[in-house]
């Protein structure tokens, strides 16, 4: 290369050296890569020719599908085989309506009812009055356990929790203490 040529493209003349000596290393051994091709594409044609032979094997053989869809038939042949041998089993073990005895319904006499009266002997007990026992927490009052036990609000069930607990005046609750409510009272 010409120095004006050079100072015009600023390349230096290590690198113009650099480029000679590659060039040349090209030159030297482009017969090496020439050889190289060849081999492999004698390669790539064994290899397609091995693949041309691998892809008529397959044609001889059946596609996934085919077995997919025979599968898939056998299977509900089998489905129906095991539950029609279930329902035979089932309408073997089942008892004839021969072998069940039937009931024949009672006879009544003249169509009427005969009573039994009942025992006399026995007592009509009073009802047990129950009692139940709650804790009073903070924020209640009379109220409100009025409600949650009896469901609704009276005078009379407030009047009923005052005796049953001896209470003077329904407001003057205490946290922590005992009221005796009574249940089946209403």
């Amino acid at each position: 290369m010409k120095s004006t040529t050079l100072r015009r493209s600023n390349i230096t003349k290590e690198k113009v050296a650099m480029m000679e000596a590659l060039n040349r290393y090209n030159r030297e051994h482009q017969d090496e890569d020439f050889y190289r091709k060849q081999a492999k594409s004698r390669e790539l044609d064994a290899l397609w020719q091995n693949l041309g032979v691998a892809t008529r094997q397959r044609k001889n053989e059946k596609a996934p599908q085919v077995y997919f869809v025979m599968g898939l038939i056998t299977g509900v042949i089998i489905t129906l085989l095991i539950t029609t041998f279930v329902s035979v089993l089932i309408n073997l073990s089942a008892p004839k309506e021969d072998a069940i005895p039937k009931v024949k319904p009672a006879q009544t006499e003249n169509a009427k009812f005969r009573f039994i009266p009942a025992d006399t002997t026995k007592t009509v007990s009073t009802p047990v009055i129950l009692n139940e026992e709650y804790t009073v927490k903070e924020g209640d009052t009379l109220e409100s356990i009025v409600i949650r036990f009896y469901g609704s609000f009276s005078m009379e069930k407030v009047n009923l929790i005052q005796e049953a607990n001896k209470m003077a005046n329904p407001n003057a609750l205490s946290i922590g203490q005992k009221l005796i409510i009574p249940v089946n009272k209403n």
